[in-house]
């Protein structure tokens, strides 16, 4: 019987497995063999595996995304009022009035004198005379400038020219008398060369037919 030396063997095994996410696998195998006693052999084997695998997996995900959108709409509306108010005011006003109003006066203030100062006043109306107004303090003395004895109906009064309205060099009068401070007033007739400086006049001479009353 032939002495039993060596032998050999090999095995070899193979698996795969395959999962969504990961996976592992292993094998195994065995063999046998046999030989003689010179010191050679042969020897073989065979084998088998198997394996499996398993697999898990998650997962997550992000997005983007964008839109556009439009509208119209329409409307309309109605409404109504009402609505009520009162109020007051005041004022007040002063003024002078024009020459020609005052002019227009005189004959309102002659009717009340005595007969001989309105045949005068019509007489120097005749002779081309300026018909005026003049103010007085309440002595009958000039009181816008000027100096003078105290008046009365008939007086004439003079000064030495040349003539200079607005000056001492003239007798004043005016057209429009309420433009002038005084106590008193008088119809005066301004009589030869006569200067004006807006509605006051002035003369060399003037004479005072009558007080207005």
């Amino acid at each position: 019987m032939a002495k039993l030396n060596s032998g050999s063997g090999y095995g070899s095994g193979s698996g795969s497995g395959y999962g969504d996410g990961d996976g592992d696998g292993d094998g195994s195998g065995y063999g046998y063999g046999s030989g003689d006693g010179s010191g050679s052999g042969y020897g073989y084997g065979d084998g088998y595996g198997y394996g499996y695998g398993y697999g898990d997996g998650d997962g997550y995900g992000y997005g983007s995304g964008y839109g556009s959108g439009y509208g119209d709409g329409d409307g309309y509306g109605s409404g109504s009022g009402y609505g009520d108010g009162y109020g007051d005011g005041y004022g007040d006003g002063s003024g002078y009035g024009s020459g020609s109003y005052w002019q227009s006066c005189i004959k309102y203030f002659a009717a009340k004198w005595a007969e001989q100062q309105r045949s005068r006043l019509v007489a120097l109306e005749a002779e081309g005379a300026t018909i005026a107004y003049w103010r007085s303090d309440s002595d009958g003395r000039a009181c816008n400038g000027g100096n003078n004895r105290p008046v009365a109906p008939g007086i004439v009064e003079t000064v030495r020219g040349p003539l200079a309205v607005c000056t001492e060099r003239a007798l004043h009068a005016t057209i429009i008398p309420p433009k002038w401070s005084g106590d008193r007033w008088w119809i005066v007739a301004l009589i030869g060369e006569v200067q004006w400086n807006d509605d006051k006049c002035g003369a060399l001479r003037r004479e005072i037919i009558g007080e207005c009353v």
